[in-house]
């Protein structure tokens, strides 16, 4: 008979240690919860107070006024009168600031305009400010903003349409922040509105809150734990000794074991008639499915490495187009992806050329889909041919997109020559069949960071360069 494992940490202590641990667990998970829903209840009144703030302010000024201002950098009438408007907001509602800033691109580095500032009687007109500047219309702050911060206003200012709210902390407090792009008729961006309240009073407020929640649930936790501990002692420590031997024999007889037969606890009569007894029983039941189940999971194993295999393969067919074997309209949207992140980040370089088959009905009618399959596939073997530095895609029937990118974006305009030579040499070849010389209209565009926010505007303008391009050869066939 094997020798009974001694307890080196007794249940009884555990459950004495484990008692306190909860009740300070306990207790401060049920702080920290009251103390989030007040916040959110009280960042809920922030927001509706600055949303209304904002609105109002919004109300009192006038677009096309302000935008006038911003472009002669000359204060109007209305101009001084928003500025009035913003100087009281801040003083009747206790606002930490409220802005107004215009972002701009100067020689592709982002600053930013001050346009005007609320401030109080003695910072605009009193001795407090000192030698301190007053923020004029105008006057440009960016090298006060941190690192980065600039380009971040200037991607809200072109893109964000709704109220942008943040918390932020900063040299004077911790203020709750709302911004928003103010846009004229034709919503164009004019400017960014911005204020900010101080929440120092509510941080305040919130943290004596939690305090005194935290101290009188840990006091009723303890109190509860002392009494449960004395009658888990009783009725639960004797009999879960009883079951954790059972377990422990379980675990030593499948700790090694590959076998499923090996999950199978044995099930030993604990209790009569009450909880523990039916946990008992429920161990002993549950290790039959768990035997069942592992034997399911092994099967089921083999089968879905088999599915994944399937999928890798479907995934790779639909990047690739089937007829000509280049890159698929799905590859394509990737790419665009992948081309807008460049953008965004500011280092993206690519021109695109948009490429459409000239006579590929006519052959088709007059020869057939199979021999309209080879003209396709010649014409792909020379793009491929030519761009063979860059990614070639099949975006439709008669149409492919070549994305122009390192050599080949350097050497775009030889290129571009070098396909069209190829197809006339082949053009004068009158004793080739019609689908072995084939003629495509060409458009390129090159991406442009002053006027392009996403690669679908460089597709557009290569599109419509390629359609001059077609009516340009309809035009000479004419003639």
């Amino acid at each position: 008979m094997k020798e009974k494992k001694k307890v080196r940490n007794p249940l009884s202590r555990t459950i004495i240690i484990g008692g306190v641990v909860f009740a300070i667990v306990f207790g401060v998970a049920v702080a920290g919860i009251s103390y989030k829903i007040f916040e959110k209840r009280m960042m809920n009144l922030y927001t509706k107070h600055i949303t209304s703030i904002m609105n109002l302010t919004l109300a009192n000024i006038d677009v096309d006024d302000l935008a006038e201002c911003i472009a002669t950098q000359e204060p109007t009438d209305k101009f001084k009168e928003l500025i009035a408007y913003v100087d009281q907001a801040r003083i009747n509602y206790d606002l930490s600031t409220i802005t107004i800033v215009y972002p701009e691109k100067v020689n592709g580095r982002v600053e930013i305009m001050q346009v005007l500032s609320g401030l109080y009687p003695e910072e605009r007109y009193g001795d407090s400010r000192k030698d301190i500047p007053l923020p004029l219309l105008g006057d440009y702050i960016t090298d006060f903003l941190p690192p980065g911060f600039p380009d971040q206003i200037y991607d809200e200012f072109i893109n964000r349409y709704d109220i942008k709210y943040s918390k932020e902390k900063n040299a004077f407090g911790n203020d709750y922040y709302a911004a928003y792009t103010i846009r004229n008729s034709d919503g164009t961006p004019v400017a960014i509105l911005t204020t900010s309240a101080s929440l120092d009073e509510i941080d305040a407020t919130m943290r004596d809150f939690m305090t005194v929640t935290g101290i009188s649930i840990l006091a009723l936790s303890a109190i509860f734990v002392i009494l449960t501990v004395e009658w888990l002692k009783r009725r639960v420590i004797k009999p879960l000794k009883q079951i954790g031997t059972v377990a422990d024999d379980f675990e030593r007889k499948s700790r090694d074991s590959k076998d499923p037969d090996a999950l199978i606890m044995e099930n030993k009569s604990l209790h009569k008639g009450d909880e523990l007894e039916a946990l008992a029983n429920t161990l002993a039941a549950m290790s039959l499915h768990v035997k069942s189940y592992v034997e399911e999971l092994l099967k089921s194993a083999l089968e879905m490495e088999s599915m994944r295999d399937e999928v890798t393969r479907a995934n790779n067919l639909a990047m690739r187009d089937s007829l000509t074997g280049v890159k698929s309209k799905a590859a394509y949207d990737q790419q665009r992806g992948r081309l807008n992140l460049d953008i965004q980040g500011g280092d993206a370089e690519f021109a695109i050329a948009m490429i459409d088959i000239n006579y590929l009905k006519r052959i088709n009618d007059n020869y057939g889909h199979e021999k309209g399959n080879i003209y396709i596939k010649k014409m792909c073997t020379m793009i491929c041919d030519v761009f063979n530095h860059s990614p070639v895609f099949r975006v439709g029937g008669d149409e492919f997109v070549v994305v122009l990118i390192h050599r080949d974006y350097d050497n775009r305009e030889e290129l571009i020559k070098e396909l069209k030579q190829k197809m006339n040499v082949l053009a004068d070849r009158t004793e080739l069949e019609e689908w072995l010389r084939p003629s495509a209209a060409i458009g390129v565009a090159v991406y442009d960071e002053n006027k392009d926010t996403d690669c679908d505007q460089v597709f557009k303008r290569a599109d419509d360069a390629m359609y001059e391009n077609k009516t340009e050869m309809k035009a000479c066939r004419k003639v």
